[in-house]
């Protein structure tokens, strides 16, 4: 079973874009996980607003902060205006290794992240991101596997979409550019 949820729908930097960014570097994580997903969004996201993926803006992370502070650090030289992180916890190690740099965020780069976690109101500045229904995904994931368990063992994966919602805070500069 596959949720998709905030990958190939809001989660797409969108606002970024939206918001006027046009370098925006991508922090996925290992591919086959959730954060794949979230890197395909990603880069459907600059082809359909006729952007270049550049792959020099494309670091990859565990979802731990460690490798997100490491991944940062690759991509600050190549002097994004923004970035797209996989998840919260990977952006707060994103977050401290731009603010070693001397990098404010958001007057010199936005972030963006996803899942909504606790520690994201509280980040310095508070992370933007994208806020899942957590509960609700737990539910449709012990239904579907109560059907696998009651169902013939060649049953079809399901692919299932979530809602999820854009949550704006200060990491993106929305505010400073209204």
């Amino acid at each position: 079973m596959s949720f998709v949820g905030a990958s190939q729908w809001l989660a797409r930097p969108f606002h970024l874009i939206n918001l006027g960014y046009r370098r925006i570097a991508a922090i996925a994580s290992d591919p086959n996980t959730a954060g794949d997903d979230r890197l395909l969004g990603y880069q459907q996201a600059l082809t359909e607003y006729d952007r270049q993926v550049d792959v020099r803006l494309v670091a990859y992370g565990d979802y731990t902060m460690e490798s997100a502070y490491t991944a940062m650090k690759a991509l600050i030289p190549r002097a994004p205006e923004a970035v797209f992180v996989s998840s919260d916890t990977m952006a707060l190690g994103a977050l401290r290794a731009l603010r070693e740099a001397g990098l404010r965020v958001p007057a010199d780069i936005a972030v963006v992240s996803h899942d909504d976690l606790p520690p994201a109101t509280q980040a310095d500045p508070p992370l933007t991101t994208v806020r899942q229904p957590i509960a609700q995904s737990g539910q449709l994931a012990v239904e579907r596997l109560a059907e696998l368990i009651a169902a013939p063992p060649a049953t079809p994966p399901k692919h299932i979409i979530n809602p999820v919602e854009l949550i704006v805070r200060a990491s993106c500069g929305a505010a400073q550019l209204s």
